[in-house]
């Protein structure tokens, strides 16, 4: 490769650091309205009014809209039980009853006060274990809290579990955390037509055209979602958000609507990462090997399902960690609550299922008297093997390569002496994860002066995989300059479908789809330099802005020829391409309700990490941390390191001081960047090691596979490893905030 893993620079990056580019909220139209939603302050209960007439009269207003003037159907991912407005119930703090559409942000707001909302109270329950009871108070009325329940079964685990020589097991409680990215949602939409065009920061704008033209009933190709910058997303933007609400007003006026949330409104109504139960159990030999695990996970899906089904499937699978495990009841149950609703947060359920995974490691060990490392060494699956849902392993298992670089490393920091008396902890942490292989399309074109352009719906969500990445492997397979290829994204309407930014899938997926598309370039212009040159075609290869023949001919020819005799001949030098990962097969596991229960092209890692406790005060400072990823080849270095670092930070912050804290009432205590606590630069470690071990992909492109998510899914688990190591036991609920260890710390031992 000659332009591939070297140092590439980000070809967004002046416009980024200068200002110049726009996100939505810097979108302003002529005849644009502002729109605010007015919201439910109850957590449950029956609507008896929605008085809307003082608002309609109010200076500056423009258009109100209730449950009354939409369409009645509701949206999600597979349930579609979220409905644009509530209509006769309430469920959440913050549910979405009517909105407002002024020539001012400041006459929206001042009407929305005007909004008389009269709600009868009702029952209602905003713990997750409660809400899984039978007789606890229904969020949705006549049908169960438990939603979906996703469960995997293979051999005969009862029958295991009489025999073993021990059973350990191990519970643990998570909470939730916010995505935290800079940019709020915000949403312009506008009529156009018989049709819509919005602008919206989301990850997904093919899945957003999609739900509102079954909302609204208007032919797909009549709605255009054109996305701008992105201020980050994390999977908070996956999904619709507002657009719903607003291209429900910009229908209703037929003028521009913009909605921009205020910061706490987004926190207190976004779709953060689910607050979960996870207990598992395993049934082991005496050697400690793993035979049978029973798992039951509860995750909070709040007061609508969204993507909740996905992610329950998703902890089924995760929940035997990168370990072989014959025999298997794994279940996992999404539940609804008096909340807002939960979503995809970068690794979906990942923290939990890997905390859970890892802290079990440890009590198994200590049940044994091994080394936790020496008890993972002998479950680990290896290639051949079955995963949970029965797919064969064909990739090369590189976890315990990864395991052992890291536990190298750490028993380096431990031989050093402390510049201080806080007392140290080391430990690691292992997992697996899965690379997205959802459809992908990309369309390339070759010009007259040999220049390229690649059109890819994808989004730009800061990875750099759409803007340099993927422009890159285009200059790379064509022979010419990256600066030679220009990108068009940005509109579902410029661009050919993609399935989104998410599931660390875009490099994988959207990268297949690209070389596809470059590739029969390369057979188009190989056909036609062919002709002029008499040389076979596998004798030529494309460099330098040339097509090259090889020894003895030697001959060549500018591309630009190339490309205008072909035009004229056969054609224009455009080609598409597409790409969906091939299915594989599953043998010997039972999926029950488990929608995605097989395991993508897999990548492998490990973290460790060095920390120091306050004994004062409880604070747990993170002093060093070392990452070994295997996520095949690497295709643009100082990216895929960017992605190791920002998800290490954000697992930090999950592990130590993130807590979307919800009071009894079901409202949101801290909403906002004050009282919410994310981690600094003075929180972070000094030293953050990223070690690559690059075993190339047969299926990805280049050899690469995806880094998006395992960076941040496995900081807690090494965290709550040190803690062990340091304490002789770890915390069973997360986050380890200072007045959490300072209470742990002060709680005696278990026998």
């Amino acid at each position: 490769m000659n332009v591939l893993g070297t140092k590439l620079t980000r070809r967004d990056s002046r416009v980024r650091v200068t200002g110049a580019i726009k996100y939505t909220e810097d979108i302003i139209l002529r005849g644009m309205l502002y729109a605010v939603l007015v919201r439910s302050t109850v957590a449950a209960g029956r609507i008896i009014r929605i008085g809307v007439d003082a608002a309609r009269q109010a200076p500056g207003v423009e258009a109100v809209l209730t449950a009354a003037d939409v369409p009645a159907g509701g949206y999600g991912n597979y349930l579609h039980d979220q409905p644009i407005f509530a209509r006769e119930a309430v469920c959440y703090v913050g549910e979405p009853v009517a909105m407002i559409a002024a020539t001012s942000l400041a006459a929206a707001r001042r009407a929305a006060k005007l909004v008389a909302v009269e709600i009868d109270p009702t029952p209602f329950v905003v713990d997750l274990a409660a809400a899984a009871e039978p007789d606890a108070p229904a969020v949705h009325a006549g049908k169960p809290n438990v939603l979906d329940t996703a469960r995997i079964l293979r051999g005969d685990p009862d029958a295991v579990f009489r025999d073993a020589f021990k059973v350990i097991t191990t519970k643990i409680e998570t909470h939730r955390v916010h995505q935290g990215y800079l940019e709020p949602r915000g949403v312009v939409a506008m009529p156009e037509g018989e049709g819509l065009s919005l602008i919206m920061s989301t990850q997904q704008p093919f899945g957003v055209r999609m739900v509102l033209a079954e909302l609204f009933g208007i032919p797909i190709s009549r709605i255009e979602i054109k996305v701008p910058a992105v201020g980050g997303g994390f999977g908070g933007k996956l999904h619709v958000g507002f657009a719903p609400h607003v291209a429900a007003m910009a229908l209703a006026t037929g003028r521009p609507i913009q909605l921009i949330c205020e910061r706490g409104e987004d926190m207190r109504t976004g779709s953060p990462r689910e607050n979960s139960v996870v207990e598992m159990a395993t049934a082991i030999d005496a050697e400690g090997r793993f035979l049978a695990r029973r798992c039951d996970i509860l995750l909070d899906s709040g007061a609508y399902a969204l993507d909740i089904q996905s992610l329950n499937s998703m902890a089924a699978f995760y929940a035997t960690g990168p370990y072989y495990i014959e025999n298997l009841d794994l279940r996992s149950r999404a539940v609804y609550t008096h909340t807002c609703p939960t979503g995809s947060f970068r690794g979906p359920t990942g923290p939990q299922l890997v905390y859970a995974n890892e802290t079990h490691i440890n009590d198994i060990a200590e049940a044994l008297g091994l080394d936790p490392n020496e008890l993972r060494r002998r479950n680990f699956i290896t290639k051949g093997q079955r995963g949970p849902g029965g797919e064969e392993i064909t990739a090369e298992v590189t976890v315990a390569e990864c395991m052992e670089r890291v536990a190298a490393r750490l028993a380096e920091f431990r031989a050093e002496t402390p510049t201080d008396t806080r007392p140290r902890g080391y430990g690691l942490a292992c997992t697996w994860w899965s690379t997205l292989g959802t459809p992908s399309s990309a369309m390339v074109e070759l010009h007259d002066d040999g220049s390229a352009t690649l059109s890819s719906g994808g989004t730009e969500i800061g990875t750099s995989v759409i803007s340099t990445t993927l422009p890159a492997m285009v200059a790379e397979v064509l022979g010419i300059d990256p600066e030679r290829v220009t990108l068009n994204n940005g509109s579902t309407r410029d661009a050919p479908f993609e399935s989104g930014s998410r599931g660390s899938r875009t490099l994988f997926s959207t990268g297949n789809a690209t070389l596809n598309a470059v590739n029969q370039i390369v057979d188009q212009i190989k056909e036609e330099a062919s002709e002029l040159l008499g040389v076979a075609r596998e004798n030529l290869v494309l460099r330098d802005g040339r097509v090259q023949a090889l020894a003895p001919s030697n001959a060549s020819l500018p591309l630009p020829e190339v490309i205008a005799s072909a035009k004229m001949r056969t054609g224009p030098v455009v080609a598409s391409g597409r790409y969906r990962a091939k299915q594989v097969e599953v043998s010997g596991s039972t999926l029950d309700g488990a929608r995605m229960a097989r395991l993508g092209e897999p990548t492998f890692h490990c973290h460790g990490v060095e920390i120091a406790l306050d004994l004062d005060t409880g604070r747990v400072e993170v002093l060093r941390f070392v990452a070994a990823h295997d996520i095949g080849r690497v295709l643009n270095p100082v990216a895929a390191r960017g992605q190791v670092e920002g998800g290490v930070v954000q697992g930090i912050g999950y592990a130590l001081y993130e807590n979307l804290e919800i009071d009894k009432t079901g409202a949101i205590r801290n909403g906002n960047f004050h009282d919410y606590r994310m981690p600094t630069i003075k929180d972070i470690p000094a030293s953050i090691e990223t070690i690559f071990i690059e075993n190339a992909s047969e299926t990805g492109p280049f050899g690469a596979k995806g880094i998006g998510e395992p960076p941040v899914i496995i900081p807690a688990a090494a965290i709550g490893s040190a803690i062990r190591d340091m304490l002789g036991r770890q915390p069973m609920k997360l986050p380890f905030a200072a007045a959490a260890m300072a209470t742990f710390l002060d709680e005696p031992e278990a026998d």
